[in-house]
């Protein structure tokens, strides 16, 4: 049975800096990486009154994210498969990571321009304190 790594990604550069850490770390280990988007759907509490209208660029953007993270895999000589899924964002990456058998969770510190100390975010906290896996939390180099 082969190890799985599954990574957070997004088009943010704190998601890219967590796909080379998975990927790296699934060489080392001769495992596969699995990298899960989440477009989070709209509600009563959405911030942005565009947030539906959006939705195909949104669409389009996770694409780019995924084949840009399969590439980077592909160049490195690991198997990345991408996943787009649809909800509350930390309760998607726990049923992706049960789903297909995580051994580990890859997920980015946040960066937050302006703020002086980097921070976990509330995805990660929501994973960190649900998840019956290892979580790795990398912070942007």
């Amino acid at each position: 049975m082969s190890t799985t790594i599954l990574v957070a990604v997004s088009d943010s550069p704190a998601a890219f800096t967590a796909a080379e850490a998975a990927i790296e770390h699934a060489a080392r280990l001769g495992a596969r990486v699995r990298a899960v988007s989440v477009l989070p759907e709209g509600g009563p509490d959405k911030r942005l009154k565009d947030y539906d209208a959006r939705a195909p660029r949104r669409e389009a953007d996770v694409a780019v994210v995924l084949r840009h993270v399969t590439a980077m895999g592909e160049a490195a000589g690991v198997v990345v498969t991408g996943v787009r899924r649809r909800g509350r964002v930390a309760a998607e990456i726990l049923a992706e990571a049960r789903e297909c058998g995580a051994d580990m969770i890859v997920m980015a510190r946040v960066d937050r321009p302006g703020h002086a100390i980097p921070t976990i975010g509330s995805h990660t906290l929501r994973v960190l304190e649900f998840t019956t896996v290892p979580v790795l939390v990398v912070p942007l180099a």
